[in-house]
């Protein structure tokens, strides 16, 4: 079997990475629909409708891999969690 090694502050680096993730996925699909809003305001027609439907599916499939992040957010917490306890048993 392989040695493997973690590092506490790749751990953390990945925790900020998966939530820099969340925050551009949820900014993103804000933006989308704040930008088909603003055309709202001078374009209300049936092609405004269908583009209405395309952002919602749209904005719903950037949001889907966030549930996903946070699971790993989970993940890495209970690392990190462990990782603490060893170093601080190994000193």
């Amino acid at each position: 079997m392989a040695n493997a090694s973690v590092e506490l502050a790749i751990v953390k680096n990945a925790q900020a990475v998966c939530n820099e993730g969340i925050q551009d996925l949820n900014r993103t699909a804000a933006k989308l629909q704040q930008h088909y809003l603003q055309a709202g305001e001078r374009w209300k027609d049936k092609k405004y409708e269908q583009l209405g439907a395309i952002v919602h599916e749209c904005s719903t499939a950037l949001r889907e891999p966030i549930q996903e992040l946070v699971d790993c957010l989970s993940k890495l917490k209970e690392i990190e969690t462990a990782l603490s306890e060893y170093e601080s048993a190994n000193l």
